[in-house]
């Protein structure tokens, strides 16, 4: 994947011409977003005019903008939902209602993306690239696109859209839609971008990839470049060197070097043999291999020449080009099906005009028809030329390629496939070795911070996890306490035992002074261990299975993970946590499910109809169910948090329990001093924005300690008595007022 070694605030020609000489020139990826606010001096009337190149009123100030003379404006489209009305389509029109639209000093005006173009497409492929992007992105959510498309013919194509920030409609437009300022939003529009050019440089035969996400994130080693800006970059045309042009030409070099390092280092320690095939097939070592990945590469290793051909690069372009050629065919049939559609429609209105419009003499009776008839004929020409490329590409240059490939292996693919095998198992061998002897290391020098062995037998050396005073066992006599845990286990040492231990100062051990730290150079004196609470995964599984026979048809698209861990530990806040062996334990493996699924709560959409949450009874205290996160059902497991007042909810995923999110019981209603029915509860959910909201079921057949662990200030029995209890008097009130 290539990425550019510039941060650009925008597209710069000049920066591009500076790389030449140290890089290929290539395509760079950039997209930036911004706000058009009055509050900072833009008119929306104004910023149109400049990007399209066009002549413009501003109703509302009375200036006129005049930027016909701007050059390279290439082209300017207005893209409309199908709710538009006719005139948002004109320019002057739209941007004028937006300004009318929007009544505050502070007010956005529009949004702006600008990107830029890869330089290698064609203008043609360039701008249906960037209509679809716009299309998918930002008409089909209901936005007006203004796209003006700049220098397309040079070395700096890039493309500036505005878009609407409020509803439109039939009457003009409506209210601002906040969904649209979301920020999760520029992360799914940065990487639409790059799907979008990338599958567009690859139709045009390009291999070069584009990126939307930092070096960082991409893992590479490379520096960033930094932004020139307009002055360094007219300075550095002319030949004139400054020192941000300077330090990008240091990093140019700098990641020059890196990238041929890793190239020499890719598939560093192999013999001649072994590196021409691993070169042939695209076969690389990371720098960071472990046994395991070693062993993935060595079985995917071909087993015959027709499987080691198909890793090669050639193999893999003309497999590319004939994927794109099959799906640029099949776009051509479903819009040559649909114009054949049209005119067949047209014909059944119209079948004389229709009829007539074979006849020379008549050819102006159907002018529509003969249109469609015309495009569908181009489109069949277009298909036709995509038929036999793909059948030049099928039948003679794959076989080709095949051959030449299979004289190359005979003469020395297999011996060095067999030498690459070889030195991967070598490998792999050498750093299972080194991955156990750190491990031993690791073990031993844990031993030696924890051991009681390396020292006299009447020193303790362990951890300190706790101290206090409480009963002790056998005499029931108040005395002090220290709980340890070092290689032979956790134990509690009681009262006078204390005094068979000396410290590592070899003095006599005293509770109460030596719990500043002389005990342990891990003390941890002061923290009493933590209180974890373990779980079974094989019950929840079953309880989840019944679950998914009862409720079919919510539970269909259940994503459940591969693999299910042995246990589920929790920790005192209820949340998903690593298994500590200095931790209390509260095990729940033996606990045994209600002999009926008994549902508790649940939640569904009332437009989509998609389950959003439901729970049922589980062990001992705890609930198991599904949950709906970013689209998605997952296993959920929730816990009632210690003092009751949150019901944790976790989610089981490919990735183990995590933690999802928590739901509160509602106990008081904002239009009313009365509480409410113990029925209804309010979840937090970490990928909502919004609360959701899940409905006790059937509350009068639920037993009281759940209405208190859920977190309800009364039972259902307990509302329902105090409900009767002000009805009587209501009808007590009613009566005595009558008789008067």
């Amino acid at each position: 994947t290539i990425s550019t070694p510039f941060r650009l605030c925008a597209p710069c020609g000049a920066e591009r011409k500076l790389q030449k000489g140290i890089t290929a020139e290539m395509a760079i990826y950039h997209l930036s977003m911004k706000i058009i606010s009055r509050s900072s001096g833009y008119s929306a009337v104004a910023s149109a005019a400049y990007r399209s190149g066009s002549l413009m009123l501003d109703e509302r100030t009375g200036l006129t903008h005049d930027y016909t003379r701007k050059s390279g404006v290439a082209e300017a489209v207005i893209l409309t939902p199908a709710t538009a009305p006719a005139w948002c389509t004109n320019r002057a029109e739209l941007w004028n209602a937006v300004e009318k639209a929007e009544r505050r000093k502070n007010s956005q005006l529009a949004r702006e993306i600008e990107l830029a173009i890869p330089h290698e497409l064609p203008q043609d492929a360039a701008r249906e690239t960037v209509l679809a992007f716009v299309r998918e992105n930002f008409v089909s959510q209901g936005m007006i696109a203004d796209v003006a498309f700049h220098h397309m013919d040079k070395t700096n194509p890039h493309a500036h859209i505005m878009l609407t920030t409020r509803a439109v409609g039939p009457a003009g437009f409506g209210g601002k839609v906040r969904d649209w300022n979301d920020r999760t939003h520029a992360e799914t529009w940065r990487a639409s971008w790059a799907d979008h050019a990338n599958r567009a440089l690859a139709n045009a035969g390009y291999q070069e990839e584009i990126d939307h996400r930092s070096y960082e994130r991409q893992g590479l080693e490379k520096t960033p470049g930094i932004h020139l800006g307009k002055s360094a970059c007219a300075m550095e045309t002319r030949g004139i060197e400054t020192e941000r042009g300077e330090q990008n030409r240091l990093i140019n070099r700098l990641n020059l070097e890196i990238q041929i390092s890793r190239t020499e280092l890719r598939n560093g320690g192999l013999t001649e043999p072994a590196r021409r095939v691993a070169d042939l097939l695209n076969i690389g070592l990371p720098d960071n291999a472990t046994s395991y990945t070693l062993r993935d590469i060595i079985e995917a290793l071909p087993k015959d020449s027709n499987s080691a051909w198909k890793l090669t690069s050639n193999a893999m372009s003309m497999m590319a080009d004939m994927q794109a050629t099959r799906r640029r065919w099949e776009e051509l049939n479903t819009e040559r099906k649909e114009a054949m559609s049209h005119a067949a429609s047209l014909k059944k209105s119209s079948p004389f005009s229709s009829g007539f419009s074979r006849i020379p003499l008549m050819q102006w009776a159907a002018p529509e028809y003969r249109s469609e008839q015309g495009k569908i004929q181009s489109l069949s020409q277009q298909m036709e030329k995509l038929r036999q490329h793909y059948r030049k590409v099928e039948k003679q240059d794959i076989p080709a390629s095949q051959m030449a490939f299979e004289k190359q292996w005979q003469q020395w693919g297999e011996s060095g496939l067999a030498a690459l095998r070889a030195q991967l198992l070598k490998r792999e061998e050498e750093l299972r070795r080194k991955e156990q002897e750190d491990t031993e290391r690791s073990r031993a020098e844990q031993l030696r911070k924890n051991d009681n062995a390396v020292m006299d037998s009447g020193v303790l050396r362990a951890v300190v996890t706790g101290y206090g005073e409480a009963p002790m066992p056998g005499n029931g006599e108040m005395t002090c306490y220290l709980l340890l845990h070092n290689r032979n286990g956790e134990y509690t040492l009681w009262g006078n035992e204390l005094e068979k231990y000396r410290t590592r100062i070899f003095e006599r051990v005293d509770l109460m002074r030596d719990r500043s730290g002389y005990i342990c150079d891990r003390s941890e004196i002061g923290q009493h261990p933590p209180l974890q609470r373990v779980y079974s995964s094989a019950t929840f599984e079953q309880l989840l299975t019944q679950v998914c026979q009862t409720w079919p048809q919510y539970t269909r698209n259940l994503r459940q993970p591969k693999t299910w861990p042995e246990s589920f530990c929790l920790g005192e806040d209820r949340q998903p946590a690593m298994p500590s062996p200095a931790a209390r334990k509260v095990d729940f493996m033996q606990g045994r499910l209600p002999p009926t699924l008994m549902p508790v709560m649940s939640s569904v959409d009332r437009e989509t109809r998609q389950l959003q949450l439901l729970l049922v009874m589980g062990v001992d205290d705890s609930l198991g169910g599904v949950v709906r996160l970013n689209g998605t059902l997952y296993p959920a497991f929730a816990v009632p948090s210690a003092d009751n007042s949150q019901l944790v909810i976790s989610a089981l995923t490919d990735k183990g329990l995590r933690y999802a999110g928590y739901g509160v019981a509602v106990n008081h209603d904002a239009d009313s001093h009365i509480s409410p029915a113990p029925e209804l509860m309010e979840f937090h959910l970490k990928t909502r924005e919004a609360p959701l909201f899940a409905a006790v079921n059937t509350p009068e057949k639920q037993p009281d300690h759940l209405f208190r662990s859920l977190g309800f200030n009364r039972t259902w029995e307990e509302w329902q008595r105090e409900e009767d209890a002000r009805t009587h008097t209501t009808e007590r009130r009613h009566d005595r007022g009558w008789s008067q």
